[in-house]
């Protein structure tokens, strides 16, 4: 290497230098470097999904009493410090609906909203959906809640997440 040529120490946050926009191919998920962005989004697209809970029922969330109100309290789905590092959220699935009704699923990071998601039950739907929702990345053992409004009122939806980890 030559004597000009530095490289960026790992997740630098120099800005001075064009490399140290374009980072160090070591840098991780919480640079703003493009070599930490391409990082994110490798572990983005290329990590295995997990789910939560796992080897377990999933989540009863009852919605609110009446129509499209969301319920009043805050319903754990993932327990604080359970999930050990960084994490996304990509699919609830829905596990069960107990009324034919549209549902509106509201997720939180402790008392935080995170995202939304809508879902349907009718007379002629009964199988499980995934309903797709995106999250920023979420820091490590934060416990994650919900709430559920729907078009009938006080019904219920049992869930579980889908998510994936980073490095």
């Amino acid at each position: 290497m030559f004597a000009d040529q530095v490289v960026v120490a790992v997740d630098g946050v120099g800005n001075r230098e064009a490399r140290d926009v374009i980072g160090n191919r070591d840098d991780n998920v919480s640079t703003t470097t493009l070599s930490g962005r391409v990082h994110a989004l490798e572990e983005h697209h290329h990590s295995a999904s997990k789910v939560y809970p796992t080897l377990a029922a999933g989540v009863a969330i009852t919605a609110g009493a009446v129509a499209w109100a969301l319920s009043a309290g805050f319903t754990e789905i993932i327990p604080n410090a359970a999930i050990g590092t960084k994490f996304d959220i990509h699919y609830v699935s829905i596990e069960g609906l107990n009324t034919n009704a549209a549902y509106e699923l509201v997720l939180y990071a402790v008392e935080v909203e995170i995202g939304r998601c809508r879902f349907v039950k009718n007379a002629v739907q009964d199988g499980t959906v995934n309903a797709p929702i995106q999250t920023a990345i979420i820091p490590a053992g934060t416990q994650i809640q919900a709430k559920l409004a729907d078009s009938a009122g006080g019904s219920i939806a049992t869930v579980s997440l889908f998510y994936h980890i980073y490095s």
